[in-house]
């Protein structure tokens, strides 16, 4: 189900911050604010007034408002009633901006609140958008540990007892900071961004098996936390054993996945086994993540070297 919200419960949290004024008489309060979903390139539920690319908010700037005002009242109805077969679902004036007294009353008899605020063009525009996508983004929670590590946001899985929030606190204890325990909530804010955090109830607190709960804050102070961060990897941590040994990548040339919201993240497989330093070869990880992002690879290397040397010996040989 897509994420929404209707027209009353937007303006009662942000009509003050946006600076908002009813033109119309109060119609459409039930109405829903949706993502657009129009076009593969946009998550915007906001934009300025447009018949060909229509959103569920409605701006109408200083630019907008003169040009509507130019057209004959026929042109205006015209144009309006294009507006309609979309998803607009509230319009939304800027400072200085005013749709014509016939539109606000042609807009109530589809039930579509029309609003002024005392905002600029831009700086309206800017804020619905922030506000929106924070509210209508897509969200859903995850099993495991989210930390932040080399300024990266790993994202620690594996089973139950296989020892996410003793090597979290390791971590923690080496500088890095805690998001969140046991469960993640991860929301999907931009095309491209899937951003994690902690349930309220769950902030500042770890369990760890053996000590109990412990609070983060009081033990390693308001630095050792971060409220959200943006997803890069996933460690998937498992228990080492004889049936497994062999099934682990040795040069760590294969890229793995993991879908989350829709978007491909790597995952790194982590053995755990008894003696391993796991917190030493999670921040190896993220390490290596930061190199592969910049575009070095130590396995092509690796093997690009090994290729060399049998050239050269062949050649040697020859």
């Amino acid at each position: 189900m897509r994420p929404s919200i209707k027209i009353r419960d937007f303006l009662n949290q942000y009509q003050h911050k946006l600076q908002l004024d009813f033109t119309s008489r109060e119609v459409g309060l039930e109405r829903e604010i949706k993502l657009s979903r129009q076009a593969a390139d946009t998550f915007d539920a906001a934009d300025y007034f447009n018949v060909i690319r229509t959103s569920s908010v409605v701006l109408v700037g200083y630019q907008e408002s003169r040009y509507i005002r130019k057209l004959d009242i026929g042109e205006q109805r015209k144009l309006f009633k294009t507006l309609f077969h979309g998803p607009v679902c509230v319009i939304i004036c800027s400072h200085g901006s005013s749709l014509p007294e016939a539109m606000v009353e042609l807009c109530e008899t589809q039930e579509i609140a029309v609003l002024q605020s005392s905002l600029s063009d831009s700086e309206l525009l800017d804020n619905t958008r922030y506000l929106l996508s924070r509210e209508l983004a897509e969200s859903a929670s995850q099993h495991g540990v989210f930390l932040e590590v080399y300024s990266l946001g790993v994202f620690i899985t594996g089973k139950a007892a296989v020892g996410k929030s003793e090597l979290a606190l390791a971590l923690i204890s080496r500088g890095h900071r805690l998001i969140s325990d046991d469960v993640t909530l991860f929301s999907r804010s931009a095309p491209e961004l899937v951003e994690g955090s902690s349930p309220k109830l769950l902030t500042d607190f770890m369990e760890v098996r053996g000590l109990g709960v412990v609070n983060i804050r009081a033990m390693f102070g308001a630095n050792a936390l971060k409220r959200n961060m943006p997803l890069n990897l996933i460690i998937n941590m498992v228990a080492l054993d004889g049936d497994n040994s062999a099934n682990f990548d040795r040069l760590g040339n294969n890229l793995n996945t993991r879908n989350i919201l829709g978007l491909p993240f790597p995952e790194v497989t982590l053995p755990v086994a008894p003696g391993r330093n796991l917190a030493v070869l999670a921040e190896a990880a993220a390490r290596n993540h930061l190199l592969q992002a910049s575009g070095y690879n130590a396995a092509e290397d690796f093997i690009a070297r090994q290729n060399q040397a049998i050239a050269s010996d062949f050649e040697t040989s020859g």
